[in-house]
């Protein structure tokens, strides 16, 4: 064989390129996928946690396909699966550890219903809070949001520490009026 002549096909097949890698990662993909929803099905209760370990197993091969051999590129997705679904369980156990040490056994379920009503609670305290005074307002921001003590917010405002107090008790008073109508 001359230099100038390549190899037969036979020996070294010509390289994929970064389109044909995907494109062929894809595929087996969505050959194995449902062997590995299967796979998952005994080892996750849930739909939404089969189908986020699916997404990160699709995010895995994207990132990482490329490194595995072909041959071996099924077993791969199948390991990367369980190794996720095992991650799942012990974040789902660490966290219920939490709340038990804190004193609850479930995990909190939101309830869309108590969740609106606070917003809207909250919407109506900063409605309320923007028909205070402008220097009570201050009080309340600076208190509140910025956690400052009575001190401090007397001496950034260069108030008497009796003023920033009563300030701050007739607001909440004036608050307190406002939002129990």
């Amino acid at each position: 064989m001359t230099p100038d002549q390549s190899p037969p096909n036979d020996q070294n097949p010509p390289a994929e390129t970064a389109d044909e890698g995907i494109a062929r990662r894809r595929r087996v993909f969505e050959e194995t996928r449902g062997g590995l929803r299967a796979f998952l099905n005994k080892r996750l209760p849930q739909d939404s946690d089969i189908d986020d370990c699916l997404q990160v197993v699709f995010v895995k091969l994207m990132e990482k396909g490329d490194v595995v051999a072909a041959p071996a590129l099924r077993s791969w997705l199948f390991r990367v699966a369980s190794n996720e679904s095992a991650r799942l369980w012990r974040s789902k156990a660490a966290a219920e550890k939490m709340y038990q040490k804190h004193g609850s056994t479930e995990i909190p379920v939101l309830d869309p219903t108590s969740a609106a009503m606070q917003v809207e609670a909250t919407e109506q305290l900063k409605k309320a809070l923007k028909q205070l005074p402008e220097s009570w307002q201050q009080i309340v921001s600076l208190r509140i949001y910025e956690n400052l003590t009575f001190q401090q917010i007397a001496d950034q405002l260069g108030i008497p520490l009796g003023t920033a107090l009563t300030r701050m008790r007739r607001a909440l008073e004036r608050l307190r009026k406002d939002l129990s109508q």
